[in-house]
């Protein structure tokens, strides 16, 4: 598959406007219990902590070790981010510096991938029998933190929501 310059763009673009969605939830996640674990899943706070962990310690080792192998890399050669994630408790009760962190790794994974020449982008990583490229790792990457990340943009809304109708309910209601 030949990779196109629109392509890579775009990526970085994508991976830009992560980091700027881990920004913008500063201004919000005070307002919402980010360290409450719902039944049978896992706190907002827990979700940011393992998408940086998965970031830092699974996609960006394969990132930049396909970058810089001359053979095709084998992703059975690393741990995959769920069999190594724990929680930080102390770095889940300070919710600021927890997304400072993702800020600040995402830059750096960012300069990483726009320092990666277009024809590298075609390297290959594989998974036993299948192979994909590097463009299509990183792609893959891209969409499964912006769905997370959408869901707790939808999690903080929901919250929001709620604590909206409660206010409303208590103000028609003086007598509570």
């Amino acid at each position: 598959m030949e990779v196109k310059q629109s392509q890579i763009d775009s990526l970085v673009d994508d991976v830009a406007y992560l980091e700027h969605e881990a920004e913008a939830l500063k201004y919000v996640i005070d307002s919402v219990p980010y360290d409450e674990t719902p039944p049978g899943g896992r706190s907002i706070s827990e979700i940011l902590m393992f998408l940086d962990h998965a970031q830092q310690n699974y996609y960006r080792k394969v990132i930049e070790d396909a970058f810089k192998s001359v053979r095709p890399i084998n992703l059975n050669a690393y741990s995959a981010p769920e069999e190594t994630f724990e929680v930080d408790q102390e770095l889940a009760k300070d919710i600021q510096k927890l997304l400072y962190k993702i800020s600040k790794h995402r830059v750096a994974l960012l300069k990483i991938i726009e320092e990666i020449p277009l024809i590298d982008w075609e390297r290959e990583i594989s998974k036993g029998k299948e192979t994909i490229s590097l463009y299509d790792f990183v792609y893959h990457m891209v969409r499964a933190e912006r769905s997370t990340l959408k869901d707790i943009a939808d999690l903080v809304m929901t919250y929001q929501n709620g604590k909206q109708m409660q206010r409303e309910i208590e103000s028609r209601n003086p007598e509570s």
